[in-house]
């Protein structure tokens, strides 16, 4: 028995080649598909807008046509075409009054709260002293 044709290492190794397809660089492949993408986005959103794929088949066409479908449902939102303005309150927060007069309104709020609540505490003890028999 000849040991150079039943080696298992090498027969292993040439099966493997016979059914392994040699894969390009997927950073290739992932360029490749994206470019094919954005190109078929633009094309749908040029004013023109022909509607043929230039890839005739593979990824790439798939990569056009899904570019496409999807630039179909989304505006083009590259360039700001109209200027666009906040509202004015557009938060909950937000108010007209200037905050030097909030901020008067809640110290004056405040003080006269306190002051309240002294007038309150300085009758507590006369009621209590009159309400004792």
């Amino acid at each position: 028995m000849d040991t150079a044709t039943h080696d298992s290492s090498k027969w292993w190794a040439r099966w493997r080649r016979r059914y392994e397809s040699p894969d390009p660089e997927p950073d290739a492949l992932v360029a490749a598909w994206k470019a094919a993408w954005l190109d078929g986005a633009n094309t749908a959103w040029a004013p023109d807008r022909p509607a043929t794929n230039p890839h005739a088949d593979g990824m790439e066409r798939a990569a056009w046509d899904a570019g496409w479908k999807w630039a179909e449902q989304h505006p083009d939102r590259r360039a700001n075409r109209a200027p666009r303005f906040a509202h004015p309150l557009r938060r909950a927060t937000d108010s007209t009054l200037s905050a030097s007069v909030k901020r008067a309104a809640a110290v004056g709020a405040t003080g006269l709260t306190l002051y309240a609540i002294s007038k309150v505490l300085q009758r507590w003890p006369r009621r209590a002293r009159s309400d004792a028999p």
